[in-house]
């Protein structure tokens, strides 16, 4: 039998200062977190970047147009910001009758308008002049009594507008109506947009002229043969059109360039000649044309377009569906050609 001895050598356990310490683990290192991308809703402005330049991150701000009937204005305005536009087109109809009106009337309407449209923090993009009249809305007329009446009226629509609607700086115009593409009628234009030009400069103001269906204006080289002259004169570029006459929505943008003033989006069937303002989704730009994505892209990197995004529907289209097929479709698209 052992005897408990206190003085034992065994009974005082380990010098555990004579046991050698591992040396510690390296620390691993730790990946950075990735750097979110920065994302900017662009603060819409008539100045375009350069071609090329850093496109990551950036989006457009996103506007609808509404048509100025003093009927329905007020309402569609109201549906409109609900749905969370802040800027807008106004449509003027040569059927809006501002020839049946006095100047003094129509300036007392669109008054009103503007101080609507202030209490609800919409601002105006852009104006779509008045259209529709081969008699008073022709400024390419190859008969010159008329290329004159429709240069006089449009000046005043533009008078008019530009005292009243003082944040709009682009003016939509359709430089024809019911004319057929020719050299004369790319002269007219000319000699009609060189009065029209020095009036919208007095106001700072610039022409965007329209790429049409049906009417002369609607193929690249007649568009861009009637701006090129003008250094205030630019395109508007209306994607149902040039989807609906079968053309390369993609080239058409690229052959624009950096005159590129303003958009109309929209959607319709490819080559079928019908100008039926679809929501996007409902027409076949994305399948049978180019990528919703692809257009944005090159909107942003190739035109340096710094504008809304300006969708032209029916007017009794839903500003809601607007917004969701804008969300559903459009940024889907781009955001997946983003992550290839």
């Amino acid at each position: 039998m052992f005897a408990c001895n206190p003085d034992n050598e065994y009974s005082k356990g380990p010098d555990w200062s004579q046991i050698p310490t591992p040396d510690p683990e390296p620390e691993q290192p730790v990946d950075p977190e990735p750097e979110q991308p920065t994302t900017t809703v662009i603060t819409p402005t008539t100045k375009n970047a350069q071609p090329g330049d850093n496109i990551a991150g950036l989006f457009y701000t996103i506007g609808m147009q509404i048509n100025v009937a003093d009927n329905t204005f007020s309402t569609r305005l109201k549906e409109v910001a609900d749905a969370g536009f802040k800027y807008v087109e106004l449509k003027i109809k040569y059927s809006y009758g501002i020839h049946n009106k006095s100047n003094d009337k129509v300036s007392e309407t669109f008054s009103s308008m503007q101080e609507q449209m202030e209490k609800a923090g919409i601002t105006v993009w852009s104006i779509h002049l008045p259209y529709e009249d081969k008699n008073w809305t022709s400024v390419s007329s190859t008969n010159e009594s008329i290329r004159k009446q429709s240069v006089a009226y449009i000046l005043n629509a533009l008078r008019l507008c530009a005292e009243n609607f003082p944040t709009c700086k682009n003016y939509v115009l359709h430089a024809s109506k019911s004319v057929s593409p020719s050299a004369t009628a790319i002269s007219q234009a000319h000699k009609s947009l060189m009065e029209m030009d020095e009036v919208a400069k007095q106001y700072g103001v610039r022409f965007c002229v329209e790429n049409l269906v049906g009417s002369f204006c609607y193929t690249i080289d007649d568009l861009m043969a009637v701006i090129k002259p003008f250094d205030n004169v630019y395109a508007t570029f209306d994607i149902g059109h040039a989807n609906c006459k079968g053309y390369d929505v993609v080239e058409y943008l690229k052959a624009i360039g950096t005159k590129l003033g303003t958009v109309h989006m929209h959607d319709t069937a490819y080559k079928s000649g019908s100008d039926d303002h679809r929501l996007v989704g409902d027409g076949d730009i994305h399948t049978k044309n180019r990528p919703w994505g692809e257009i944005y892209k090159t909107m942003l990197k190739d035109n340096g377009y710094r504008g809304v995004f300006m969708f032209e529907p029916k007017d009794n289209q839903k500003a809601t569906d607007v917004v969701a097929r804008y969300n559903d479709i459009i940024l889907k698209s781009y955001e997946e050609l983003r992550e290839k």
